[in-house]
Order: C-alpha cells, then structure tokens, then sequence
C-alpha cells in the first residue's frame, strides 16, 4: 500500500525524489559466534589434551591423560591451529574458561534469535565477530530465510555479515574492502577487512560499511593514544587512511552512505580531545604530510572534505533507567570508572560487558535520524555460567556487546 501510494504522488507530482525511504539499522558484535557445525569441532579441538615441546615452547596433542586442554592452553601456542577456522578456547569465562557443551551452545543460539525477533527490527543487521553466513541464519528468524546476506569469507574466524529482509531492495554489489586488513603487515599484525555492502531501495542506492577495527586502542582519556607507539594503537592508525579512502570513493557519486560497527574507539572521547587532530597541526581537509600522524580517527575521516563524505555520528541513547542514561550520557564525555562500567554492564542495565564507547553509527549528506541510536539491553543473557561437572545448567553469553539500532530516512 505504502508504495502504490508513492506511486500515486509521484503521477501527480512528477518526481518521487521528495518522499524519503525509511530503514531502520543494527549493528552487533556476538561475541566469536560460530555456526553448530564449526561449534562441534571446535570444542573437539578445545576438548583434547596437550603436551608442550620444552625446546620450542610450542604444543601438540597428545592421546596421554593428565596434560593440559586446550581450554586451558594459549592456542596461538598449539603447532597447526587454524585461526580461519577456530576462536581460543577462552570465549566463555566464569571463575576461569567455561569448557563449552554443544547443548549450552544450542541454547544460547536459540536466545540470540529469540532477541533478535522479540527486540532488534532491524531491515538491516550489521553483524561483527560471527564464522560464516550460516552462523548468522542459525540466528535469524525461520532461519534466515526472509534475509538475503552479504558475508566476507576467508580471514581469521572473527568475520562480518550483512544481512538484509529481501523486500526492502536488491543488492547492487558486496564487496569485502581488504584494504582494513592491513594486507602488508605479517599475519600477527593484520585486523579484519572491511565489508561494504550497496543496495538500491526505492530506486536510491545506499551504501553501508560494517567494521570491526583494532581493539586495545580505545580512548585519549584511558592511555589509548591514536598517535602512540603502544602496538595496538598503531595498528588502528594504519587503519584511518584506507577508512577514509572508503568513505570518500563511496560518496563520490552523492550516493547515501552509512558507517557502523565495532570501531574499538570511544569517538566521543576524540570530539573532546582539545589537542590538534594531527601531530604536525597540520588542517584535516588536506592530505596528511608524511610522518604526521592522527590523533582522531572519526576527525580524520568526518573531515568534511568532499561535502558528499562529510559524516556524522548519531547520538547515542540507553534504553534503561534514569540512572543508567545519565551514566551513557556521562560515558561521552569522560572515562567512566570501574565501578560505574561494572553497573552498566549489570542484569537491570544494559548486561554486556562492553556497555557503551565501542559500537557506532555514522551516516552521511542526506540521511536523517528519527531520534538517537539506541543501545538495547539484553539483560540477564550478557552472563557465563560453568554449571555442574555434567554441564547441564552451563549458561553462555549471548555476546559481550549490546546490539544499537538506529531509524534512518533518506
């Protein structure tokens, strides 16, 4: 009915340029989430019991009772592990590493996508740290069969997923931007790509770019220096030049652009920083002189320059108590403290343990807001529980990140 009617105004206007396209966006990290199939394996792997070689401090398996399991191991030490098909054994942390049974796994599947019917109605889902396109429809409703999915292959295990309803529009490319892993640097030092993903709806095309950037580089105000020499952080600033390049190809032609994801930085902790953006002083809207180096990823890359990329990010609410709002509104604008973290991520707030500074949406020229970004609570499913020796009241986390969603028209 809705788009008979705009056929109707565009007859007797003569252009349907004026009526805006409404989508309403997700972004959600869950957490090395993995499709059954890759479940299954991995807590075989995880099960088996390891010996270390003294002379290269290096470990493999052994049939002997008694040595260590993988669940206890640094499995970035056991010869042969395949980081493109395999998380650590660590995911899951209660009083030391929770040894996952496939049940429990289940049953944490099943509440991802009992929230996401019940609490996320996004058209479009921008999904961080998930295997496969078939993690992800194992947690969609009717598995998945309403969405169409845009996923990036290959990499480490940490990957991004887009997916989409199939009746808001078609896809017009999805293309994984290799240029975010930092493809120079050795395998230790390469993040995660990219994954861009453009859609015609209504007729308009609309450009989204999911990130998951470098983590342990998260805020100016917590030792978290863009510009240090800490390894974390310099990886992350590798990472600010091809972003940018991004943004600027995919506003080119005036397309709408949307920027989400787990960007691992508090970027409102970099609108507040009174220092100059760049080292060198140098103005944003220019190229960065060699050697100079940024101080604010979303300054560097919202520089205003073309107009077409000139991005912003939307502000951010919590949809919890009075309490807990004053406390995310406080969170823009200093370091929250230990205590005042702890709360957030508590059952009757927000309930993972990353609350707040993480996750972004950043939209562009030509894209407008129906109020804030929402950070949703998932309660009581942001907690591990061990269970009995049997496994059978084992409880998983849904993910450490709450998922945020915005409503957008353009």
């Amino acid at each position: 009915m809705i788009r008979y009617l705009a056929a109707c105004l565009a007859v007797l206007f003569g252009s349907t340029e004026a009526l805006a396209s409404q989508v309403t966006i997700a972004t959600w990290n869950l957490g090395w989430h993995m499709d059954q199939a890759t479940v299954q394996n991995w807590i075989g792997e995880c099960s088996k019991n390891y010996v270390e070689n003294p002379t290269t401090g290096k470990f493999k398996p052994s049939q002997e009772a008694g040595f260590k399991p993988g669940w206890d191991t640094d499995v970035f030490k056991i010869e042969g592990w395949d980081v493109s098909r395999f998380p650590v054994c660590s995911v899951y942390f209660a009083g030391g590493t929770v040894r996952v049974n496939l049940k429990a796994y289940g049953k944490r599947q099943q509440q991802i996508a009992n929230f996401i019917s019940r609490s996320v109605p996004a058209d479009i889902i921008a999904f961080q740290e998930v295997s496969s396109e078939q993690s992800v429809r194992e947690v969609l409703p009717n598995g998945g069969s309403d969405y169409d999915f845009c996923p990036v292959t290959g990499y480490k295990v940490q990957r991004l997923v887009i997916a989409w309803r199939k009746t808001l529009g078609e896809k017009v490319s999805c293309a994984i931007e290799d240029a975010l892993s930092l493809p120079a640097n050795p395998d230790d030092k390469r993040p995660c790509p990219g994954l861009a993903l453009t859609l015609k709806i209504d007729g308009k095309l609309l450009r989204i770019m999911n990130v998951h950037l470098k983590s342990s580089c998260v805020s100016p105000f917590d030792g978290g220096n863009l510009e240090g020499t800490g390894k974390d952080c310099m990886i992350l600033q590798q990472q600010v030049d091809p972003l940018e390049s991004w943004v600027e190809r995919a506003a080119a032609d005036e397309t709408k652009i949307v920027l989400l994801g787990d960007f691992n930085r508090n970027l409102w902790h970099e609108l507040r920083d009174q220092r100059p953006v760049r080292t060198d002083g140098s103005g944003t809207s220019s190229p960065r002189p060699a050697g100079a180096l940024s101080r604010s990823l979303i300054e560097e890359v919202a520089d205003g320059q073309p107009a077409a990329a000139n991005l912003k990010i939307l502000d951010e609410h919590c949809q919890i108590g009075e309490a807990g709002q004053a406390l995310c509104a406080q969170a823009e604008t200093r370091d929250l403290t230990p205590a005042e973290t702890q709360l957030l991520a508590s059952d009757n707030y927000l309930g993972c343990r990353n609350p707040v500074g993480l996750d972004h949406i950043l939209i562009g020229p030509g894209i407008n807001s129906d109020g804030p970004a929402e950070h949703l609570s998932i309660g009581n499913l942001g907690s591990n529980k061990a269970g009995t020796p049997n496994g059978k009241d084992q409880v998983l986390a849904i993910s450490d990140h709450c998922p945020m969603i915005a409503r957008l028209n353009f």
